[in-house]
């Protein structure tokens, strides 16, 4: 899915749309045109609250006699938890497993439940048996160095323990979400479970992977200009996702049809060289088969030491790729590099991180 709606940009499909050469290189194109005013994430966050339902009867089988047993192996306990089984439900295909879930009573008051556990539907019954803690919301924001707000998006799953080994997991599919949804918002929810947000930035890397972080990379503001080595042909003004940019031209092999350095600018930022762009597409799981998708186009861009920026900008993206088809673009001597990357990401939830999933 598309997380992100972009702005539809009028191009000439003619011509790539530059001005013709002036006597000089114009500076910095200053403009009137209203930016966007975007949500923050903490705002937009606090304006979503989950919607209270309550367990259905239909979720409900009646109440055993005794405690469950189980058959075992090894060292694995000989019964849940103490405590009376108020509410079974069994999933399918759950990261691949089908998984028994259990509300129970702890403190014997039967109208209220206090832990929950999942169990493996296996034949045997020896499957892994977890605790359900949260209902875990990782709320990932594309962090690029324009500072731009790119919105955010979330990645859900129901973390729960292992009661053997302690190891902690991610769980859920669609229908398994809801449910547990409904478990958190339930009157007969006595602390069993509740759902916890995780707020987290997406910073870029130069290949086109994401990592969580809060470090800044190479803000461009602070970037120093790039000095073009070539004689400048004309610009064009483009109204992208994140601000009017200000694409120049210049032709450095005396070929005066094409172009061989592309830079960019904006206002109040440095000019910068244009030195690869890349089509990126980025899916990220907790552990589960539905993966949310995230796609954009990442531009890295070079100062006059080398040092790299990068920023996001899916519609000044999709210009640049009708560019790069021209003939102004010169195909023997590339302006800019091009690249397709495509990720799967999952969160690990032992240790919060974002893991490359190979």
């Amino acid at each position: 899915m598309n997380i992100k709606a972009i702005n539809n940009i009028h191009i000439n499909t003619n011509q790539t749309g530059f001005s013709g050469k002036p006597d000089k290189k114009q500076e910095a194109v200053k403009t009137s045109t209203p930016m966007y005013v975007k949500i923050p994430l903490a705002t937009f966050i606090a304006m979503s609250p989950l919607t209270t339902n309550t367990v259905s009867a239909q979720d409900k089988l009646p109440l055993p006699l005794q405690p469950e047993k189980i058959v075992v192996e090894n060292n694995r306990p000989q019964s849940h938890p103490e405590g009376k089984t108020l509410a079974v439900k069994t999933f399918f295909n759950v990261n691949g497993e089908n998984y028994i879930v259990r509300t129970k009573d702890l403190d014997n008051d039967t109208t209220n439940f206090e832990t929950i556990l999942i169990s493996q539907a296996t034949p045997n019954s020896i499957g892994s048996r977890y605790e359900a803690e949260e209902i875990s919301k990782y709320n990932l924001a594309p962090l690029a160095d324009d500072e731009a707000n790119n919105g955010f998006f979330t990645v859900k799953g129901v973390k729960a323990e292992d009661i053997v080994d302690t190891q902690k997991v991610l769980l859920g599919n669609e229908e398994f979400l809801n449910y547990f949804d409904r478990l958190a918002n339930s009157p007969e929810n006595n602390g069993a479970i509740e759902v916890i947000n995780h707020n987290e930035n997406l910073v870029p890397l130069p290949s086109g992977r994401v990592v969580m972080s809060y470090e800044d990379g190479n803000l461009w503001k602070n970037a120093h200009r790039y000095i073009p080595e070539g004689e400048f042909m004309g610009h064009k003004i483009l109204e992208g996702d994140n601000g009017i940019y200000d694409i120049s031209i210049y032709n450095s092999d005396k070929q005066t049809l094409t172009a061989e350095e592309f830079t960019l600018k904006k206002e109040g930022y440095p000019e910068l060289k244009i030195d690869k762009m890349i089509k990126v597409k980025s899916n990220f799981a907790a552990n589960n088969l539905e993966p949310i998708s995230y796609e954009t186009y990442q531009f890295n861009l070079k100062d006059n030491d080398g040092v790299t920026t990068i920023i996001y900008d899916k519609t000044l993206g999709e210009y640049m790729e009708k560019v790069a088809k021209s003939a102004l673009y010169n195909k023997n001597n590339v302006p800019f590099d091009r690249a397709e990357v495509v990720k799967d990401y999952k969160i690990s939830a032992s240790t919060e991180k974002l893991y490359v999933n190979e």
